[in-house]
């Protein structure tokens, strides 16, 4: 069978390869720039299982990935949250003075691209302007020795009207929101963070309050508690204690969000799964909000593999997880710095982590070099000439990518494929495999071979 082959330009495709001799260990990386557009689109691989979403820097001192990584997210993405321009000091940042400019540009965009948007956060200890808990004559309310009445209703007051002017500007436009983020405390005897002004100022029933008045002002749009580690057997189970408490209350929490914030041996899979089964048994639906996968001290294939386990956990429950989304785009631009979380490499790149999810029934180099091409041909100045998926050939496929042998000097494999010339055509004859080599006779190969194979071969996970 014959592989019909596309010349495409823009992306980095890591191989994995051995020289020489079949079971050397000796890895190469070898570069190959193809367009990161035509790639598979994770967008349509994963809408039947989940929206898969992205946060995205808008402001202009941020590193604005709205801007510059628009054409990865139009391709790849489903649903888009703000990274930090819908939080409480970005939208309001002096009493009763709102400013949606930088929010309404990315969900302008979205409802352009058919996207929806996830809405973070109204409620949070952190990027919250403390005017907020300032009582009339300036003074930090949780501060005072006593918290009068009046304190609490000037708190409450300003609480329900931010949330009221938030949700009215957006109406439906955002269909889901992160109302309170990160309360749970970490640990001791309190459920909720002891440094929280909204829980020092109001007790725990700033959570009623906030959920209410969200659900008062849009009943149509869903309500989510979001945290970071809620899946960890140290907080799960004060997370679970606290919304059993709301639910059972009558408080409108439709669903929790995880974030996600993980590492390559990070959280086990078993861990997460038995959060995912607790929260699901409240009745709650799931969103994996702020995912990244920090892989300072592992390898890219480690990296891959570990988001390949998520994944196929996260589609095994996609009855209850309906968003999945990745805190940022490009490693570039994570909050993370050197830990290099995400699919997508500092030139903005697909990683193995990438074509990990592309089909996580297979390891990340199959699915590439499915979708791509499972060998390379070099030429002396390190060019890559033409590159070709596994299947049968004859020379004349090679004239038909426009060069021969005699222009080779070496060719890359996609780790567990091998290529073999044979003196005859139709892969017969005598025969030259390789996994790969620095340095190959192409002239000889042009003058004996009349056609080659390309395969994988056996492989273990």
């Amino acid at each position: 069978m014959r592989n019909s082959f596309k010349r495409v330009v823009g992306i980095v495709l890591l191989f994995l390869t051995v020289t020489v001799a079949l079971g050397s260990s000796q890895a190469l990386a070898q570069v190959w720039e193809v367009s990161a557009v035509d790639v598979p689109s994770l967008r349509e691989i994963y809408k039947d299982y989940f929206e898969i979403g992205a946060a995205v820097s808008i402001a202009g001192w941020s590193s604005k990935t709205f801007d510059t990584h628009r054409d990865l997210i139009k391709h790849h993405f489903s649903s888009l949250t703000a990274e930090n321009e819908m939080k409480p000091d970005a939208l309001q940042g002096r009493p009763g003075v709102f400013g949606f400019n930088d929010a309404n540009k990315m969900v302008d965009f979205a409802m352009e691209q058919g996207m929806v948007v996830r809405g973070h956060t109204l409620v949070w200890h952190a990027q919250t302007g403390d005017w907020f808990f300032r009582d009339k004559e300036g003074k930090l309310i949780y501060d005072k020795e006593e918290i009068t009445e009046e304190d609490r209703q000037l708190v409450i007051e300003r609480l329900e009207n931010h949330i009221e002017v938030v949700l009215n500007h957006f109406g439906d436009k955002v269909y889901a929101w992160d109302v309170v983020n990160e309360t749970v405390n970490d640990g001791g005897e309190s459920i909720h963070r002891p440094d929280s002004p909204w829980y020092r100022i109001l007790g725990d029933e700033f959570m009623n309050i906030a959920f209410e008045k969200a659900h008062e002002v849009q009943p149509n749009i869903k309500l989510f508690y979001n945290d970071y580690n809620p899946e960890m057997v140290y907080k799960r189970g004060r997370t679970v204690k606290m919304l059993k408490s709301l639910l059972d209350a009558g408080v409108p929490v439709h669903g929790i969000g995880i974030q996600g914030h993980w590492s390559v041996d990070g959280t086990s899979i078993q861990e997460i799964e038995e959060a995912i089964n607790m929260y699901a048994d409240l009745g709650l639906e799931i969103h994996i909000t702020e995912m990244d996968v920090g892989m300072k001290g592992f390898t890219a294939e480690q990296q891959a593999e570990r988001f390949r386990d998520l994944f196929q956990l996260f589609k095994k429950y996609s009855d209850v997880i309906t968003s999945v989304t990745l805190w940022g785009i490009s490693d570039d631009a994570s909050w993370r710095g050197d830990d290099d979380p995400l699919l997508f490499d500092r030139n903005h790149l697909p990683k193995p982590s990438y074509w990990a999810l592309v089909d996580t029934d297979k390891p990340w180099y199959v699915n590439m070099a499915e979708h791509v091409g499972a060998v390379a041909f070099v030429n002396e100045e390190g060019e890559i000439e033409g590159y070709l998926k596994s299947g049968d050939y004859t020379m004349e496929d090679l004239a038909a990518l426009g060069f021969t042998l005699d222009d080779i000097a070496r060719v890359e494999l996609v780790k567990n494929h091998t290529i073999t010339f044979y003196t005859e055509e139709n892969q017969k004859g005598y025969s030259w495999r390789f996994v790969t080599s620095r340095d190959i006779d192409g002239e000889m190969l042009a003058a004996e071979a009349a056609s080659f194979s390309i395969k994988p071969v056996a492989r273990r996970r």
